[in-house]
């Protein structure tokens, strides 16, 4: 008869206890990412190092300034403007201050007033701010007008029937002229799809259109341009008179040094940020105080960046 020998039954494991606070064990408090200077203090107090930034403050702003790539020039002055609340405690208000003191800020309600007439460089989604922008009205308070040399744009028609709102075609300064002359009182943007403004025949083109219309032209300029294009972009801006600025494509960039020296070129004053690819949603009002929580959040090694208000 065959023998079956029982399997061996694991030894049971002791039930492990909970481990008991000692009295030396240091509870920190709950911090916030952009207040960096007092997590620096608290890191330095308890031995953990979790940045590599310098621990004072002169520091700190510095090199935040410098990881956006940033002239020299004006990461100079924008550290001597922050110097200057000596009662803002927090790196990034003080940062706040400065750049309300360097650069223009207009509120976009205010710049809708007049005609808005949109271009950038091909990429920068210039037919999609216009949707983005009109998204917010009806049909009876907003008209969009396309310029596109080859009739309707496609895309943008599409984007404009799915948020029933209507779109209007001018092929030239002239047919420009009549339609804004028949937009009743409504709010006006124009989508100029001419192209960068560096290029003598677009530049010359969007002056008439401008002049035709009797709008104020808008740079629209992706977040992630690079500096030496930015430049040429922001140049070029200030021979057809443009005085504004609308910065795209801010949820795929994580640096913002191209907006900055733009701005600080062409003597541009900020708008808005567009900050989703969708044609519906997205545009938030650009303000030194959200601009300077993203150039802060941007600058350190977690991914807080992503969701810094705006």
């Amino acid at each position: 008869m065959a023998f079956r020998r029982p399997a061996p039954r694991p030894a049971e494991k002791p039930v492990a206890q909970p481990e008991q606070p000692s009295a030396d064990a240091i509870e920190l408090p709950p911090t916030d990412d952009l207040d960096i200077s007092e997590q620096a203090t608290n890191a330095t107090a308890t031995g953990i190092a979790s940045r590599d930034w310098a621990m004072d403050e002169t520091g700190l702003l510095e090199e935040a300034l410098r990881s956006h790539s940033l002239p020299e020039a004006l990461v100079t002055r924008l550290q001597s403007l922050a110097t200057a609340p000596v009662h803002t405690a927090r790196v990034v208000d003080r940062l706040a201050v400065a750049l309300a003191a360097h650069f223009h800020f207009l509120p976009l309600d205010e710049a809708m007033g007049a005609p808005m007439l949109l271009y950038g460089a091909a990429g920068a989604g210039v037919s999609t701010l216009a949707a983005k922008l009109a998204a917010k009205y009806d049909a009876q308070e907003i008209l969009v007008v396309s310029t596109h040399p080859k009739g309707v744009d496609p895309v943008l028609a599409e984007n404009l029937q799915a948020l029933d709102l209507p779109l209007a075609t001018a092929s030239d300064a002239a047919s420009l002229r009549t339609i804004i002359a028949s937009a009743g009182g409504r709010k006006v943007i124009i989508d100029s799809a001419c192209g960068a403004p560096s290029d003598k025949a677009t530049a010359q083109r969007l002056h008439q259109l401008s002049e035709a219309a009797g709008a104020e032209s808008v740079l629209v300029l992706a977040a992630g341009t690079s500096a030496d294009d930015a430049t040429s972009l922001a140049r070029a801006a200030t021979r057809i008179n443009t005085h504004r600025m609308i910065v795209t494509q801010l949820d795929t960039a994580r640096y913002l040094g191209a907006p900055l020296v733009a701005a600080e070129t062409g003597k541009l004053a900020f708008l808005a940020a567009s900050v989703t690819p969708h044609f519906g949603f997205g545009v938030r009002v650009l303000t030194p105080e959200n601009l300077a929580r993203r150039l802060m959040a941007a600058a350190l090694k977690t991914e807080r960046w992503r969701i810094a208000p705006l």
